[in-house]
C-alpha cells in the first residue's frame, strides 16, 4: 500500500502536464487581442481539464502539488 500515494502523485502530475500541454496548444493556436485574454483562456482550459480528470481532488491540493513539485503551468501568450 505504500505505493498508492506515489502512484496518486504521479497520476496528478500526468493530468497536470496533459492539461498544461493542451491549454498551451489551444491558446497558442490563435492570436489574442491581449495577453490577459490569452492568460484567462489558458486558465479556463487548464482548470476545466483538471476538474474533469480529478473530480475528487481539491484545487488547494492541486495547487499544493504544483508548489511542491515546481510544476507551475506555463502560459504561452501571443497578443496581436
Amino acid at each position: 500500500m505504500a505505493d498508492k500515494p506515489i502512484m496518486h502523485k504521479q497520476y496528478i502530475q500526468s493530468v497536470v502536464e496533459t492539461a498544461r500541454e493542451t491549454a498551451d496548444s489551444i491558446v497558442g493556436a490563435r492570436v489574442w487581442a491581449t495577453i490577459e485574454d490569452a492568460d484567462a483562456m489558458h486558465d479556463v482550459i487548464f482548470w476545466d481539464m483538471i476538474a474533469r480528470r480529478l473530480p475528487d481532488v481539491t484545487m488547494a491540493s492541486v495547487l499544493s502539488f504544483l508548489d511542491d513539485s515546481n510544476h507551475v503551468p506555463k502560459k504561452p501568450c501571443q497578443a496581436g
